[in-house]
């Protein structure tokens, strides 16, 4: 053990300076002998060597060993400390995380846009290998020296058979609600909330729920978590169709987020270019195309009528560029009038090709021939237009209307998915009226010793979820509106009513009722 730094002594690397510490493990720079490097060390501290804890950090090293990708902080090596304390040796990235970088600037739409593609390919690997993250935010999203992004901290990454484990350690700020009340396990379309409140993080410089001087305390953001709808980044230079796809991303309800990362990513391309920025490639893992996808792929009604991906062939490093059309090669048209238009466009080439206008030798003496016999006096009664000039003729003006109706329709129709319109389901009408559920009325019925909690109200929608307060205990969520407690003696409850998005929220609990 270093005693100046408290940095511990591992063999082969010596110790430069600390570079950070959470909440059981403490980073730390090395100078590495052989092969000669700068490597970033996670030790876990003395004070957190329970078996938890343990296990914990374990599956860190086996998550992020597994992953291999550009946007995924590598693992060099795992061990342990002479006293027994585990150690992950990683990349060290110089620059400063995200989260760092947020305090002191803006990022701009440009640069979020990128970074949310390269990071939603990671978290889509990590998907592929059926594995969640689970604590995707600001501060574990390094910066190498060359300004790539890096996904770290899988420490309380699982697979997603175990994703309805215990869920503490889960970073408020960028968790969604059903990790945070425990309303339901933990999915694919949970990491993408975190990812989603990550970039408006990066566009405003705090969490989509913080509130500039206001009570951020654990409690009161869970609560605006659960209650208040998405907000808008408020940011004049941020898109409509980029503010839309983060609050559909930020839905309570996760049927309503992109299905996937990869939806996400190919969602943040369509922005991109909608605003004419230079495309950025999604990258997976040429392998990653037989691996388990899970519920991370979209279904089949989701992706019918979408352009269809392009996978370029390896690149260096084994790894497959994925570029979605109109880059390099534009989709197929496959509906009735696109297929026309593009016969009508290939006829137009067809027509105008070297070959068509006498430009091939044989045309040309096939014109010649044709010269010759019209000197003729035969052919000396006046020329008639030929069946095949009128034709062509028909046909250009077939292509004229065509390809008017094409630039008619392209300049109304977009060529990529409208982004935010990817999710499982549509997004909420945010401009939709609909009354506030009114104050519940609660009735409560023993039957030896259980006591049933029911309750009705006015404006009543199916899936409305409530807040129910047992005997002044801590609120715990429900899903209907009817609860059974065990009570050997009198129980009573007060009920609070919200919608699932988030609206109609009641400040007021009902009146309790008691059995």
């Amino acid at each position: 053990m270093n005693a100046v730094s408290g940095a511990p002594l591992i063999p082969g690397l010596e110790h430069v300076r600390r570079l950070g510490s959470g909440g059981y493990a403490d980073v730390y720079l090395y100078e590495q002998r052989m092969p000669a490097r700068r490597v970033a060390v996670k030790v876990m501290k003395a004070a957190a060597l329970s078996s938890a804890d343990a296990q914990r950090f374990a599956a860190e090293a086996n998550a992020m060993a597994l992953l291999e990708h550009p946007h995924i902080v590598p693992v060099y090596a795992a061990g342990a400390t002479a006293d027994g304390r585990p150690y992950l040796v990683m990349m060290y990235y110089p620059q400063a995380s995200l989260a760092e970088r947020a305090k002191r600037e803006r990022f701009s739409v440009a640069e979020v846009l990128r970074i949310g593609i390269q990071i939603s390919s990671a978290v889509e690997t990590a998907h592929r290998a059926g594995l969640l993250h689970r604590d995707i935010k600001p501060a574990n999203i390094l910066t190498s020296q060359y300004g790539t992004p890096g996904l770290t901290d899988f420490g309380i990454a699982s697979h997603m058979s175990e994703a309805a484990d215990d869920d503490a350690g889960v970073s408020v700020p960028w968790s969604p609600v059903e990790t945070l009340y425990a309303s339901g396990p933990a999915t694919v379309r949970s990491d993408v909330y975190s990812l989603a409140a990550t970039l408006w993080h990066l566009l405003v410089g705090r969490s989509p729920f913080e509130e500039v001087g206001g009570d951020n305390s654990t409690y009161a953001l869970m609560r605006r978590i659960r209650d208040v709808p998405p907000p808008s980044t408020g940011r004049s230079d941020v898109p409509a169709s980029l503010d839309r796809l983060l609050r559909a991303a930020l839905a309570k309800d996760p049927g309503v987020r992109p299905a996937s990362a990869l939806l996400l990513a190919r969602s943040l391309q369509a922005i991109e270019q909608e605003l004419r920025l230079t495309r950025t490639e999604i990258i997976l893992a040429a392998e990653d195309r037989t691996m388990r996808v899970a519920d991370a792929l979209p279904s089949p009604e989701e992706t019918r009528l979408k352009p269809q991906q392009v996978v370029a062939a390896p690149a260096p490093g084994g790894s497959t560029v994925v570029r979605p059309p109109g880059a390099g090669e534009r989709p197929r048209a496959t509906g009735p009038v696109e297929g026309r238009i593009r016969e009508a466009t290939q006829l137009r080439s067809d027509l105008t090709s070297p070959r068509a206008v006498g430009g091939a030798p044989d045309d040309a003496t096939h014109l010649r021939s044709r010269a010759a016999l019209a000197d003729s006096p035969d052919e000396a009664a006046p020329a008639r237009p030929g069946r095949g000039i009128v034709m062509g003729a028909a046909a250009l003006a077939v292509v004229a209307v065509a390809v008017g109706a094409f630039q008619v329709v392209a300049r109304g129709t977009p060529t990529v998915p409208e982004p935010g319109l990817t999710a499982s389901v549509p997004p909420p009408e945010l401009t939709r009226v609909v009354p506030d559920p009114g104050p519940a009325t609660v009735t409560a019925t023993r039957s030896g010793g259980q006591v049933d909690f029911a309750w009705t109200y006015d404006h009543a929608l199916p899936d409305d979820q409530f807040l129910v307060v047992v005997d002044g205990g801590q609120p715990q969520p429900v899903g209907r509106p009817e609860l059974t407690v065990d009570a050997a003696d009198r129980a009573c409850a007060a009920v609070r009513v919200m919608r699932a998005d988030g609206s109609g929220y009641q400040a007021e609990y009902s009146q309790e009722a008691c059995a």
